[in-house]
């Protein structure tokens, strides 16, 4: 059985051999120890700001992007994971950034008026955007960017398809490969325009719902482009709650996303694909709304640094989602010992394996402060204990 066939019957609650791993992303430090040379993979500040800004400043944007894909298939298979993402494509229209400092870039859309300003900092090996056009212009700059939004035709040959490609010929028929839909449903992951889309939810309900349409319209070409490519399955991940729970009440999730999840939940559907969707956060207090009413196939993260409780989950939404993540990766994986990392792993797969519908995995992503070392006992955990039937 191979890893396409192994998710299949996972997102089918059905048990395979054994019960698929992966991961959304895993970043560069332990990438690179994996493949034994730097790698331009995940969501390292390092990568993501000074060799992808510079190469970008070098005209060697293509060369990065390609070589991005090239890396993160290497890694996916030396690991022996069963899928791999599709990120994003970027444009072909590459904007290229111009340094303030050795750790700060901005980037300007000079045609729209739009820019941001993106610091890196070593220490965390994190980035943010410190500044932009929306921190400084509030609702009205929302406003005026939806405007810019609903003028864009979505012209997809626009977009550099080069990754998605070359990860479709290197992975298609073998791993069960998901990609990213542009669809950036605020508010969390959105920095500035997160927080002016939550003030419009409060005072301007009319641009909610421009965004949130233009973002469907969107969304829904990105499904057709997918699908015509063999892809198997989307993913968008904006996070919808914190640790404390939902962003909004339950009765605003209804009213703005769950009718829009649906209709891209439809369409992948129709072409045969499925629909894995991540929020971080405890979503106990709106998880009716967000598992059973909003067309997702599958549930990431379970984020128990927020207080979700896997066997709850399992036991009232596992014979309808897939569940994917759990093994803590914010505590465990980064700070514990390899013991610790055996008996979380255990944990996850002794909860939530038996019976099928679940892709373990970390409860986010392999991130620049996990421990290479606690990364492999974890995958060494899974090959030994997590063949079917489950006998922990």
């Amino acid at each position: 059985m191979n890893s396409k066939e192994r998710v299949h019957l996972a997102f089918q609650h059905e048990e395979a051999d054994r019960v698929p791993v992966s991961e959304l992303y895993i970043n560069s430090p332990v990438a690179t120890k994996v493949l034994g040379r730097l790698a331009y993979t995940g969501w390292s500040g390092f990568v993501r700001c000074e060799v992808m800004n510079g190469m970008l400043i070098q005209g060697r944007g293509e060369e990065f992007f390609l070589q991005e894909a090239i890396d993160l298939v290497e890694l996916y298979d030396r690991l022996e994971l069963d899928t791999v993402l599709i990120e994003r494509p970027p444009l072909k229209d590459f904007t290229i950034p111009t340094p303030l400092d050795d750790a700060t870039w901005r980037f300007e859309d000079r045609e729209n008026k739009m820019y941001s300003v993106v610091h890196f900092d070593r220490k965390t090996d994190l980035f943010h955007t410190a500044d932009s056009n929306f921190h400084q212009g509030g609702i009205d700059e929302f406003e005026r960017y939806i405007g810019i939004l609903e003028k864009n035709e979505i012209d997809l040959d626009r977009y550099n398809w080069s990754q998605a490609e070359y990860i479709v010929q290197k992975c298609g028929g073998r791993k069960f490969i998901l990609a990213v839909v542009e669809i950036d449903f605020p508010p969390m992951s959105m920095g500035a325009i997160g927080g002016l889309f939550l003030e419009a939810m409060a005072f301007r309900t009319d641009l909610v719902e421009r965004y949130l349409d233009y973002r469907v319209r969107k969304g829904l070409k990105f499904i057709e482009k997918y699908a015509s490519m063999g892809v198997d399955a989307i993913f968008d991940g904006e996070d919808l709650a914190g640790n404390n729970g939902p962003l909004f009440s339950p009765g605003d999730y209804m009213k703005y996303y769950a009718p829009r999840f649906n209709m891209l939940s439809e369409a992948a559907h129709r072409h045969g694909m499925y629909y894995l969707r991540h929020t971080d956060g405890n979503i106990t207090r709106f998880a009716d709304e967000f598992l059973l009413h909003s067309g997702f196939d599958g549930y990431h993260s379970i984020d128990p640094e927020a207080g979700m409780d896997l066997k709850w989950v399992k036991e009232n939404y596992g014979q309808k989602v897939l569940l994917m993540g759990n093994v803590d990766c914010g505590k465990v994986l980064h700070l514990g010992t390899k013991e610790d990392v055996v008996r979380d792993t255990l944990r996850v797969i002794k909860t939530a394996s038996p019976g099928g519908g679940h892709i373990i995995s970390s409860s986010n992503t392999i991130h620049s402060d996990v421990p290479y070392e606690n990364y492999m006992q974890m995958l060494e955990t899974v090959r030994k204990y997590g063949a079917y039937p489950i006998n922990i």
